[in-house]
């Protein structure tokens, strides 16, 4: 007791995205605890976490296609990609990346057809993974009525899924019908927005922009008529305007490359950022190498030569063996590994927000170096038809007209634009029609679909079956073969009827009167859950994390128990759940049999004695030094 066993199975769930709140603070943890290393196997590839105390962040490190990828990854809640394309924004996403399965995603609301879908995150699923030993006797995995309506919708969410209430074609319906209707909205929030500036504007329909468009023309043609008037009259002529246009081009042309330079400049800074970045956490990963390295060589007595093998020469205690020279008081060269972890994510942290501000001014750039080149291209086509006339006292004579023609001809233009948002509010409102159209076939399907689903209960009646085999199996106390297990939706609380006495009288998790039974009814439908998830195939991590079994159960009054649980977590581990990694805490081992063919390991804790030598402790707790409570 108090050796720090729930801890391990704590710290676990804390790299995978738990939280560490008040009451799982314990004393050690709140004077020892810095962080906490985690290696998995996810299919094919090794991942390692890292998660600092109080931190949101976790520091992933794993190998892909011979490329080694070393990212912070957010707990919980994510704010974009932390690798761009890849859709990792938690580290739920990069386990379901890994294992190559794509997210299953469920309706926000269950009233509403039209609801937003959520994913089903690592975290739902972990529920029927890891069960904590202090909520092992008063939840059932969140089901229960007075559980929190939002935890116990998701609960309920992952046993629809694993029974396969929720089928791919469910899903691919639901995906499908949010798409479409997030496309509808869209498209008339997009027609809406571009009505209202249109009546903004005084201009909402065809009509009126035509009466617009037949005034600017009878303008046009009589600024025209002025222009051939004063074509024949050559005696008046007014000041050429090539010179101030020169200029003008002459300005924006060296605007224009010096935002060209500035770009290539950032553009430099940037890469020169990424790739320091990108040192940095390398040399990170080197340097807990050479750090193990050295703790590994450290206690390494050499009696031979490394180098070529010959029985090295008697020294003195005071001196080197190996290389002659005479042992320092103090070691050289070793560093806090702690230190330059929090350096280098402060160096990290720094970079990256240099990065992020270096790629907003390149885009600001970029914005104007492309409306700059536009006002450019405008003034060099005006140049250019000045250019033609040079000469003409036509032009220095109208220019004043000319600038009016030139007006109308751009507002003409804009009216023409302006055309073209009406005729996209058209096109908005008809692909409305269609979408709607769509969503209302979609949403019949998705019904039918639904339906059919939950009509096939041949995997809810399997679980059901599963679940009396386990407590059967378990040999808890009261549960007979010719007992009855049912499971009714919506809230697939499991209760258990005896023969011959039908509802009369049910037993469920929520009126065992005992705190052992509870235990053991919750351990047996979770091993029955993973049972049939490994049956069907359905998305479930194939880890099982139990702490506690035997909580308020005595192993020596009730041994039969405590053996018939424990020879049938060892008998399915053999068979149904042979690739399921088990892990189980409790007050006393039940070793495994004599014919037991899988890998098996042990740990007996045992908390210090403030008056001992933690160093004589066989036992040692999760800190091997810590003395305290």
């Amino acid at each position: 007791m108090g050796a720090g066993k729930s801890t391990i199975a704590r710290l676990v769930d804390y790299c995978l995205g738990g939280h560490l709140g008040d009451k799982e603070m314990t004393p050690a943890l709140q004077s020892e605890f810095v962080s906490a290393s985690l290696t998995l196997r996810v299919k094919d590839t090794e991942l390692n976490l890292r998660r600092d105390i109080g931190s949101t962040l976790i520091r992933a490190n794993w190998r892909y296609d011979n490329e080694q990828y070393e990212v912070m990854v957010p707990s919980r809640s994510g704010d974009g990609e932390v690798i761009p394309g890849t859709g990792i924004e938690v580290i739920s996403d990069l386990i379901y990346v890994l294992s190559g399965r794509i997210p299953p995603k469920v309706r926000k609301s269950k009233i509403k057809e039209d609801s937003d879908l959520a994913r089903l995150s690592l975290r739902d699923l972990l529920w029927y993974c890891y069960l904590d030993q202090d909520s092992m006797d008063s939840s059932f995995f969140n089901l229960d009525g007075d559980a929190h309506t939002h935890k116990r919708l998701k609960s309920r969410d992952v046993l629809r899924f694993l029974v396969g209430f929720h089928q791919e074609k469910v899903s691919e319906l639901e995906v499908r019908l949010e798409v479409q209707r997030s496309e509808r909205l869209k498209c008339e929030a997009g027609a809406q927005a571009i009505q209202e500036a249109l009546r903004d504007a005084e201009i909402a329909t065809n009509i009126e922009l035509e009466a617009v468009r037949h005034a600017l023309s009878q303008k046009l043609s009589k600024v025209e008529l002025s222009i051939a008037s004063l074509r024949a009259d050559m005696l008046t002529t007014k000041p050429h305007a090539m010179e101030g246009l020169q200029g003008e081009a002459r300005a924006l042309g060296e605007e224009v490359s010096a935002i060209e330079q500035s770009s290539r400049d950032l553009r430099e800074i940037l890469l020169r950022d990424r790739s320091h970045r990108n040192e940095l956490l390398a040399l990170s990963t080197r340097f807990r190498r050479s750090q193990s390295a050295r703790e590994v060589l450290s206690g390494v007595k050499f009696v031979d030569c490394p180098q070529c093998g010959q029985d090295l020469p008697p020294r003195p205690t005071n001196v080197c063996p190996v290389c002659g020279l005479v042992h320092l008081e103090n070691t050289t060269g070793v560093l806090d590994e702690v230190s330059v972890d929090k350096d280098m994510d402060a160096r990290i942290a720094e970079l990256a927000d240099l990065i992020k501000r270096h790629e907003a001014a390149l885009q600001r750039n970029e914005r104007m170096l492309r409306e700059t080149r536009a006002k450019k291209h405008s003034l060099d086509e005006e140049l250019n038809r000045v250019a033609r006339n040079y000469d003409s006292a036509y032009l220095s004579s109208v220019l004043e007209s000319e600038t009016q023609r030139a007006a109308i001809l751009q507002q003409l233009s804009d009216l023409s634009r302006i055309e073209l948002l009406v005729q996209r509010i058209v096109e908005l409102n008809e692909r409305v029609e269609r979408l709607a159209v769509d969503e209302k076939k979609t949403r019949h399907e998705l019904r039918e679909a639904r339906d059919k689903a939950e009509g096939d209960t041949q995997n809810l009646g399997r679980l059901q079956t599963l679940f009396l085999d386990c407590l059967l199996r378990a040999k808890l106390s009261g549960f007979y073969i010719d007992d009855c297990v049912e499971m009714k939706p919506p809230h697939f609380l499991p209760e258990v009827s005896s023969a011959g006495v039908g509802n009369l009288a049910v037993t469920s998790f929520g009126n065992l009167g005992s705190g052992g039974k509870k235990t053991l009814f919750k351990c047996c439908f979770a091993v029955a859950v993973h049972r049939l998830a490994t049956e069907i195939g359905a998305l479930l991590p194939s880890l099982l994390i139990i702490d506690s079994p035997m909580k308020n159960t005595s192993e020596r009054i009730n041994r039969a128990q405590f053996e018939g649980f424990m020879k049938m977590l060892y008998e399915l581990s053999l068979e149904e759940l042979k690739d399921t990694q088990f892990i189980v805490i409790d007050k006393e081992l039940c070793p495994a049999p004599a014919e037991y063919s899988r890998s098996f390991s042990s740990r007996e804790m045992c908390p210090n004695e403030r008056d001992k030598n933690p160093n004589e402790n066989p036992n040692p707790p999760l800190i091997p030094y810590y003395k305290d409570k």
